[in-house]
């Protein structure tokens, strides 16, 4: 996409949301635009696909029966608040101890963490199993989970993740790298660190 195509979307996402609160149409094409993300989110969050549908749905029934409280103008408010309102609805189903039951279940079933993902959780090139990784964040604070996932597996920013919650930048980076801390500790042991010199591979989700 050339930087021109990418203003012109810009700008037009920021309009919509400046009419959202009095449009319906706007909010479709809002939902339109910003649906992908967040399901992709909440999938990686909770694993199972119809878990992953119905928060997302959720998260935009909330947005539409809340918008008129939402007092952003511009796109990327708009995308922090929906990411702000799906992580609230992902850590409440996830104390579901029954939902957290067939999502860990899921998890042994999806096999090792892509190793983008697991080189950048470890600081070294390592296979991590979904259900290993799985167990370890929920020994984790909802903040902590929160911070983790909205960084590698939303893909947020530092500042962005200080946005969706309600932060301070600096208080993320102190307090996401004290729960990286925490999840390598509980990590250690249960994962294989690749040494392609000597044939050993791991498989990649």
């Amino acid at each position: 996409m050339t930087d021109s195509l990418q203003t012109n979307r810009s700008q037009s996402v920021d309009e919509l949301v400046r009419l959202v609160r009095t449009s319906r149409d706007a909010f479709g094409q809002l939902f339109d635009c910003f649906y992908p993300p967040i399901f992709a989110y909440c999938l990686r969050r909770l694993l199972v696909r119809a878990a992953a549908e119905d928060v997302t749905s959720e998260v935009f029934l909330k947005a539409a029966t809340g918008i008129h409280a939402f007092s952003g103008t511009s796109g990327e408010e708009f995308r922090r608040w929906l990411f702000r309102i799906a992580t609230n609805e992902i850590s409440a189903e996830l104390r579901n101890s029954i939902r957290r039951r067939e999502l860990l279940e899921e998890a042994a079933r999806m096999g090792t963490i892509k190793a983008d993902v697991s080189t950048s959780l470890l600081h070294e090139d390592a296979v991590i199993e979904w259900q290993s990784a799985y167990e370890a964040l929920g020994e984790l604070s909802d903040r902590e989970q929160s911070l983790i996932s909205l960084r590698f597996f939303a893909g947020l920013r530092h500042h962005e993740i200080a946005e969706v919650l309600e932060l301070k930048e600096g208080t993320v980076r102190v307090a996401l790298s004290r729960a990286l801390e925490k999840l390598r500790g509980r990590l250690q042991g249960s994962v294989t660190v690749r040494r392609t010199s000597s044939g050993m591979e791991g498989g990649d989700q």
